[in-house]
């Protein structure tokens, strides 16, 4: 399955746009690419200002966005998604890759998109090809590559919450062999929030990016060599928390709404928008510590292609990553010490702090077969990964009652992480019309470290003399770590193209995950305990096709999924801590369609959507039974709708163009137990843009959540309260860019 909007002609009788995808590690139309993909341009993606990845999963069907902090953004693809785990040995079940690097921490993703040839998302395991930990689809981000002929583009975008962007590139020939593109992004805007408590504006932020691109491309030669260097910086004030009381779950306490209605009370009003976090003073600081996320993170990636006999390419991508995180937020929003000396039974806080520092290396080398002509292809590769993830973590609570949820305490976590697989796929033409492709990975997992549990004090204002840790720390550890694992991932396909505007399709295909251990684990034994990896099977048929003069493009896919061992962390009403553990098993089915039309040059249409049916085929938890229950932070159905027009103004030939863009997600559970939901609700973008006659200049104004709909990123249950994380609310904005 694919959709892409059309900005090129596909042939002489269409205005559908032809894209070529690099999924499976060679170039094809996406149209005759045997697997659910979306394949969405830079342009697409510029026009419906989509640049993050939590905006693309609020702009395409079939994935989904969540996020418990800012190092822990969750994409969710066919009901398999990675919740909350950030330990230094987990991995990403939905794996992101840029410039066809692997990116192996989820909180290393928060830098905006900028100019991007395509993002591609493929869905279902992709156990072979694609590689690292494709347990439930991917993200592969491509950036644009230098260009010989000179050229460049600069945008400036003012809007609402006092934004502030710029972007643009330049590139061109440095000699007749080498080629350059240097690109960058500025992003500043203020707080979707506010932080009451200390007057401060929360959600906002500063981000700084640049990228440098040489390709090298001798003309006597087939050797291509592409290095790229990338950095990107980026901070905000923290995150917005607030609690509110739950409809669904059982009564008991609700200290933090209860708190709040007395709050707003005096104050007159207080808003979802408005919170009052707790900056924590720990031991041995002279002043509060206050909210905030810092992001630093630049990488070097280098592809060189040769072939090395005519009819064989060896290809190479090394790339190396590094990663400098800081997170310090208030897990509850609001606290005893609100400043308005009021406060419900049971009240606390907690705020936890993520100090994190990754180094990745990572190589993959290929081997592919040329011959076009011949009725067999194939591609044999090896691939390496190593990484090291330093997490210090400092947790830091006060509480009106629990002694557990007073005081500090420490964790410093060292991970070291190894990958090594080797893979192949044969495919071969049956006939003209049907080929079959056969493939399989060999991958084994090691991971291992250290991990220290310290007691740094207990009590706090309220409770001097408590002598109770700090949840979930019980004892002081330090403890080594280590397991490893290894899997066969076997694909099958088998493609069938009648004619040259359709393809149906058949695969069963194997994706692996890799275990990992506890991080802020409760003692010693706890964080020497691994959980198991997971894997996914999937049986997929869909068609890709084009009809009435190529006028219509209408692809779907129906899948099985069966997902073993999934890794769930959940927190325990027991010790409010949180404890990773193995679900037994999953069954996911369900369908996608993607439908796209465009009978003139002045307009284009879309829809698209996707149910997926999974439920927990036996999983019991802290001795509540969740077998059967629907699979967490997964909606069942989504679906989305747009069109776009384009018409002339007097002699300017088309230029203005006007384009509406509708996603809907449906009702989803929260948790395994399936006690708490999030409804069904809809975002609306529009954009208008007029366009000079030479296309060196344009304006546009657009407008991203138009009817400001209120929608949740994440929960975290506490008694009967439901500690709520929301989306951006509506944006408005123009923009100006000039090209040349």
């Amino acid at each position: 399955m694919a959709i892409a909007l059309p900005a090129m002609a596909a042939g002489p009788d269409s205005l559908l746009e032809e894209l070529v995808v690099t999924a499976q590690k060679r170039e094809e139309n996406v149209q005759t690419t045997p697997l659910s993909i979306t394949a969405v341009t830079g342009a697409t993606l510029a026009k419906d200002r989509v640049l993050s990845l939590e905006d693309l999963a609020h702009n395409q069907t079939g994935i989904s966005f969540t996020s418990n902090s800012p190092q822990s953004n969750e994409i969710n693809i066919r009901g398999v998604v990675n919740t909350r785990l950030s330990s230094p040995t987990a991995d990403q079940s939905v794996s992101t890759f840029v410039d066809d690097v692997y990116v192996s921490r989820a909180g290393n993703m928060n830098s905006a998109f900028y100019d991007v040839a395509r993002v591609e998302v493929v869905r279902g395991p992709q156990g072979v090809l694609l590689g690292k930990n494709v347990a439930g689809g991917a993200v592969n981000i491509i950036s644009n590559a230098p260009s010989f002929d000179r050229s460049g583009k600069f945008t400036l975008s003012l809007g609402n919450y006092d934004l502030r962007q710029t972007q643009g590139f330049l590139t061109g020939a440095l000699t007749d062999d080498l080629a350059a593109r240097v690109s960058f992004q500025t992003i500043y805007h203020s707080g979707y929030a506010r932080d009451i408590l200390h007057n401060v504006d929360i959600e906002n932020l500063e981000s700084v990016q640049g990228r440098v691109q040489l390709a090298y491309a001798p003309k006597e030669s087939d050797l291509r060599a592409n290095l790229v260097v990338d950095y990107a910086k980026d901070s905000n004030d923290g995150v917005n928390r607030v609690g509110l009381k739950s409809t669904t779950l059982p009564t008991s306490f609700t200290p933090w709404s209860s708190t709040r209605d007395m709050i707003r009370a005096i104050r007159g009003s207080l808003s979802v928008r408005e919170s009052l976090p707790i900056w924590p003073l720990f031991k041995g600081d002279a002043a509060p510590t206050p909210q905030e996320a810092r992001h630093e993170t630049y990488n070097i990636i280098a592809k060189v292609e040769k072939d090395v006999t005519p009819n064989i390419r060896f290809s190479s991508i090394t790339g190396y990553r590094n990663n400098r995180s800081f997170t310090l937020y208030d897990q509850t929003g609001l606290g005893p010490a609100n400043g308005y000396n009021v406060a419900g039974p049971l009240l606390f806080a907690e705020p936890v702090n993520f100090i994190e520092n990754v180094e990745q290396f990572s190589e993959e080398v290929r081997l592919t077969s040329t011959d076009t002509d011949s009725r067999l292809d194939w591609i044999v590769g090896a691939y390496y990964q190593k990484s090291r993830v330093h997490q210090f973590n400092r947790f830091w609570g006060e509480s009106t009652v629990l002694p557990t949820l007073s005081g500090e305490s420490h964790w410093d976590d060292k991970g070291h992480n190894e990958d090594m697989a080797v893979f192949a796929q044969i495919g071969y033409d049956i006939t003209d019309t049907l080929k079959a492709e056969i493939g399989a990975r060999y991958t084994k997992d090691k991971k291992g470290g250290h991990q220290t549990g310290m007691i740094i004090a207990t009590g706090d204002r309220l409770h001097p003399l408590d002598t109770a840790p700090l949840t979930p720390l019980t004892v002081n550890f330090s403890t080594p770590y280590s397991a490893d694992w290894s899997k066969l991932t076997p694909q099958a396909t088998l493609r069938w193209t009648p004619n040259d505007t359709t393809m149906v399709y058949g695969t069963v295909s194997v994706g692996f995950k890799g275990g990992g251990f506890q991080n802020n684990a409760s003692n010693g034994f706890a964080a020497a305990q691994p959980y198991n990896p997971e894997t996914v099977t999937n049986y997929e048929a869909g068609y890709k096709t084009e009809l009435f003069d190529r006028t219509v493009r209408w692809n779907s896919a129906v899948f099985y999924m069966e997902y073993k061992d999934l890794q769930v962390q959940q927190t325990l009403a027991s010790c409010l801590c949180n404890v990773i553990s193995n679900a037994p098993g999953a069954t996911i089915k369900g369908f996608e369609s993607d439908l796209q039309y465009a009978p003139t040059t002045w307009f284009r249409g879309w829809a698209s959507g996707s149910y997926v049916h999974g439920r927990y085929d036996e999983f019991v938890f802290a001795g509540i039974n969740n077998s059967g229950n629907k699979m967490q932070r997964t909606p069942e159905w989504q679906g989305s709708i747009g069109a776009e027009v384009t018409t002339s103004v007097g002699s300017w030939e088309d230029a203005l163009s006007a384009r509406l863009s509708y996603k809907w997600q449906g009702k989803m559970p929260w948790a395994p137990e399936n006690t708490t939901w999030e409804k069904a609700y809809g975002t609306l973008d529009g954009r208008v843009t007029l366009t000079s006659p030479d296309k060196n200049w344009s304006v546009s104004v657009y407008g991203k959540n138009i009817t400001d709909e209120l929608y949740r990123t994440n929960i975290i249950a506490f008694f009967q309260e439901e500690m709520s994380s929301f989306g951006a609310p509506r944006t408005f904005g123009m923009e100006l860019s000039a090209a040349f």
